[in-house]
This record gives structure tokens, C-alpha cells and sequence, in this order.
């Protein structure tokens, strides 16, 4: 049996996550897919448009053979964390190849590049330093200090779906695993914010949505993800950008110095920098336009605000630095040999949550699924009340 894996938000599926997955079985020689995807928060510590029930759904009807829970603690960091957490369940579980798309699908130019960064030598943290003190945020000055030392790869940390490629590349090397990786060439603009091209970007897609073009939405993904949307337009579940600022706004307004002090990661004067700009401002899109700037970016403010918002905070991401159980999903009902190996893995495969002890992580994962079901008129308790989707 041969498992390729696969990390992905799928924030909503659209063909172009189809054919990635597709080319990804292909690229491997793989006989299943298996998909890690981000829950009820992203990356860039947005809220997702469905939830992760409909959204693994979606997955197992387009490609993957069954779908894996990354908790929020690892699905709101930045871009090297994030894949460290989606890589090591992979790994975890048995994967035998890894997959991702990106503007430059050469693996050895990726790998170079994570080489480069995995191994900064005195003179890149230097030059690093040089391009923060000029006011550069530090993705920026990175970029810059490696096209300087080492021509080509900071053009292409300048691409995101390059720059989380060669963070799955380094998270390989700080794991010890010796997965195969299949880069597929990205079709399309990952930013694009239309329906221009021929395969749009998932933010075109939400886009779409949002200001309800709902049939060229429904035209840009695959037949049985656009009834799965429908179905829960209809039934009110479409989480909008703005359905959290109040509960948002209360939270900064009320934190402590503590508080503040406390997130994740925080440094350089940002959190006095995010205290005052939500005092002054009354929704999440102006509280970033007030406080975000080149040293502070947009992105990382952002997950600073569903950190504070979940309660999540630096000792949380200390203590626990990978994720100790697989959480399913779901999974196709023609796959089942596919989760006996992934319950031999070096993790616990987990149907319900309920069924694995108490931990920090699974009590911010359960707060993670209470506020998303806020934002779109659900109760509370959905991780726990979750069914796993069979397909």
C-alpha cells in the first residue's frame, strides 16, 4: 500500500484543489490520498467560509480517501509551523509521499531552498537584520537577505504556495522522515480575486460568494462540492468575515497587559500596537487597516486576533509542539484498508473526540468549533457532537 499525503484549508474546494489531489495520486503512484486540512480557523487566522464537516465532504468527494483534523493550535501559525504540524501527522500516520502545489514544482529547487534555511548561517541572519531594522516585516527580509546571499531562492520565497512548500520541505528535515515529495505545478493565481481564469483561486471562489455570485461560484467547483455548498447556503451555515468582530472587539477591549502579553509570539510592541487600535476601532477589517504595517503584516496580526480569541497563548504553543492524535474526519467507504494502516501509526487514529483524554490542544480545538458555530447561528459543542462523514 502507498499513501500519499496531502495538506490542504480547502476554504472551499474548487477544481483546482480536484485536479491537485488527482495529480497528486498520479505524481506518487499512490493508492490513497490522505488529506490534512486546517478546521474552523486558517492559516492567516480567518474564520473558514463551511466547516470542516463540509469541507472533509468535499474532499472525499474529489479525490481523497479519507481526511485528517489539524487542530487549530497548528492550523493559525505561520507558515513553518502549520506544515511542522500537518507534516509530522503525516508522518505519523505512515505517509509514504508528500504533495503540494507551488509556482515552481522543481523538488530540487525547493529543497535547496530549504536547505538554505534550515541551515542560516551567521551571515543570512545578519543580512536578516539589516532589512528589519530598515522596517521590513521579517517574510520580507528574509526573502531579501537569502536573494542576496543566494540567488533564486528569495524570489521565490516571494510565492505562498512556494514559500509553504519549502516549509513542508524543512519540516521533513526537522522530523527525520524520509517521505518522497511531489511538487504539481500551481494553475492560477493564488490571489487572484476573479473568475478570470481558467481554474480560480479559492479566493475568487469566496469572493464569489460573498457578494453572491453564486453561479459562477458554484460553476468553479467540482458538481458535488457545489450541491454540498448549496446545501448549506440554504441552510445558513455560510460563516461570513464579519461574523465574529463583536465577539472580537469585546475580547481586545477587555484583555489585560497579561492578556496581550501572553499570545503567541508576541514582540517588538505589537501587542500595545493591537491594544490601541482596538480601542479606536469597532470591526476586525479596521482594527488591521489601523494597526497593520510592513514590520507588522496584516497576516500576522490576524492570527494574533483568533489567538486572543480562542485564548490560545505562548505557553500553549511551547508546551505542546505537535499534534499527539489524528483526528478523522471522514474517510470513503471504499478505503478501508487505508485506515488500518493509519491505525498502526505512532498517533492515535480518533474517531470522536470525546473518546481521547483531556488536553489543552483538544480544549481550544472544542473552543475553535464553539465560537466558528457562533458566527453562523449554530450551538455549541460541534466537535463533539460531529459525526465522522463517510462517503
Amino acid at each position: 500500500m502507498r499513501i500519499v499525503g496531502v495538506v490542504a484549508e480547502y476554504n472551499p474546494l474548487h477544481r483546482g484543489h480536484a485536479y491537485q489531489l488527482q495529480a497528486a495520486r498520479e505524481a506518487a503512484k499512490a493508492d490513497y490520498v490522505l488529506a490534512v486540512m486546517s478546521g474552523c480557523f486558517t492559516q492567516r487566522g480567518d474564520a473558514a467560509l463551511l466547516s470542516p464537516v463540509t469541507r472533509a465532504e468535499m474532499a472525499l468527494c474529489s479525490g481523497a480517501d479519507a481526511v485528517i483534523l489539524l487542530p487549530a493550535l497548528w492550523s493559525v501559525r505561520d507558515a513553518e509551523h502549520f506544515a511542522l504540524g500537518s507534516v509530522s501527522l503525516l508522518a505519523a500516520l505512515g505517509a509514504d509521499a508528500l504533495s503540494f502545489g507551488a509556482e515552481n514544482a522543481s523538488a530540487e529547487a525547493l529543497t535547496t531552498a530549504a536547505q538554505v534555511l534550515e541551515t542560516s548561517s551567521d551571515a543570512l541572519n545578519r543580512a536578516v537584520n539589516v532589512y528589519l531594522a530598515q522596517g521590513l516585516g521579517y517574510p520580507s527580509a528574509m526573502a531579501k537577505a537569502c536573494e542576496d546571499l543566494h540567488p533564486g531562492v528569495g524570489s521565490m520565497l516571494a510565492s505562498p504556495n512556494n514559500t509553504l512548500g519549502i516549509c513542508y520541505l524543512r519540516a521533513l528535515r526537522r522530523l527525520g522522515t524520509s517521505m518522497e515529495v511531489f511538487p504539481i505545478q500551481r494553475k492560477g493565481d493564488y490571489h487572484a480575486s476573479d473568475f478570470s481564469e481558467q481554474m480560480p483561486s479559492a479566493t475568487a471562489v469566496r469572493s464569489g460568494i460573498l457578494r453572491g455570485a453564486w453561479q459562477r461560484a458554484y460553476a468553479a467547483m467540482p458538481e458535488a462540492c457545489a450541491s454540498l455548498l448549496r446545501q448549506e447556503s440554504l441552510a445558513g451555515h455560510i460563516h461570513r468575515p464579519d461574523a465574529l468582530d463583536h465577539a472580537l472587539m469585546y475580547r481586545l477591549r477587555t484583555m489585560t497587559a497579561a492578556d496581550y502579553g501572553a499570545l503567541p509570539g508576541i514582540s517588538e510592541g505589537i501587542d500595545d500596537r493591537l491594544h490601541r487600535a482596538a480601542r479606536q476601532c469597532c470591526t476586525k477589517v479596521a482594527l488591521l487597516d489601523e494597526a497593520s504595517t510592513r514590520r507588522y503584516p496584516r497576516a500576522r496580526l490576524n492570527r494574533l486576533c483568533a489567538h486572543a480569541l480562542l485564548g490560545v497563548t505562548q505557553q500553549d504553543v511551547e508546551e505542546t509542539p505537535l499534534p499527539t492524535a489524528a483526528l478523522l474526519l471522514g474517510f470513503r467507504r471504499d478505503a478501508a484498508p487505508l485506515l488500518s494502516r493509519l491505525a498502526q501509526g505512532t498517533v492515535p487514529l480518533v474517531g470522536r473526540a470525546s473518546e481521547y483524554p483531556a488536553a489543552r490542544w483538544l480544549d481550544i480545538e472544542a473552543a475553535a468549533w464553539d465560537v466558528w458555530g457562533l458566527g453562523c447561528g449554530m450551538p455549541a459543542g460541534g466537535l463533539y457532537t460531529r459525526s465522522v462523514v463517510k462517503v
